[in-house]
């Protein structure tokens, strides 16, 4: 991970709304901390969308500058915009190959979940990085535990990789929701991370798994059910 992560950078998916600048705060103090650069990426519906505005290019530009002059208040980060032509959805899952993170707003332009409400689910079961779904201002990035679900798929190597770097990354405990011997795996990194077993894969068991103060990451690894 950090081999990738030493050339790579944050990307964070900006449409103009006001979730996605909140993202796009939030992603600067993360580039800032992983030492990366950000990336404001503003994707342009390639077939047209009823949603998009009048002038898409204008929107574009004017979404990105207000990000980029946000996101460079809140952290010194490196900052790199990009309006792009394509599906949105598509084009941040091909961005994530290449990315340390992918971050989105949780409800896109006019509050219609219908647009980044489902880009945000879709792409945390699909990048190939993790995903940071922001909620609104003052998202916390350090508060909470890291929750990870372990089950049979063959990701699991992987899901336990990110959420042991991103716990050790933000001095946070370590919640992993399984019925299988994980201990081992994580006992190299005993002495940096704080790690919590529950005994059960029961989706439902994962908010009581972040705690009483919530997660700061959520990591789901397999097929959902």
């Amino acid at each position: 991970m950090g081999d990738r992560e030493s050339t790579q950078a944050v990307v964070v998916g900006i449409d103009g709304s006001p979730a996605a600048h909140s993202a796009a705060v939030w992603a600067a103090g993360e580039a800032a901390d992983r030492n990366l650069p950000l990336k404001l990426v503003y994707v342009i519906h390639s077939a047209g969308d009823p949603a998009d505005p009048p002038d898409p290019q204008a929107a574009a530009s004017s979404a990105l500058s207000q990000a980029r002059q946000a996101a460079r208040a809140a952290a010194g980060a490196q900052i790199e915009t990009e309006a792009l032509h394509g599906n949105p959805l598509a084009t941040l899952i091909e961005l994530s190959h290449s990315a340390a993170m992918v971050v989105v707003g949780s409800v896109g332009v006019a509050h219609t979940c219908h647009r980044a409400g489902s880009t945000a689910a879709a792409l945390a079961g699909s990048t190939d990085c993790p995903v940071a779904v922001i909620r609104g201002p003052g998202t916390p990035r350090h508060d909470g535990a890291i929750v990870a679900e372990i089950d049979a798929s063959p990701d699991n190597k992987t899901v336990l990789g990110w959420a042991r770097a991103e716990a050790e990354l933000r001095h946070a405990p370590l919640r992993l929701v399984t019925s299988g011997d994980v201990e081992g795996y994580l006992a190299a990194h005993a002495g940096s991370i704080q790690l919590f077993v529950s005994g059960t894969r029961d989706r439902r068991s994962l908010g009581w798994a972040g705690g009483t103060g919530g997660c700061s990451v959520l990591t789901v690894g397999g097929t959902p059910r």
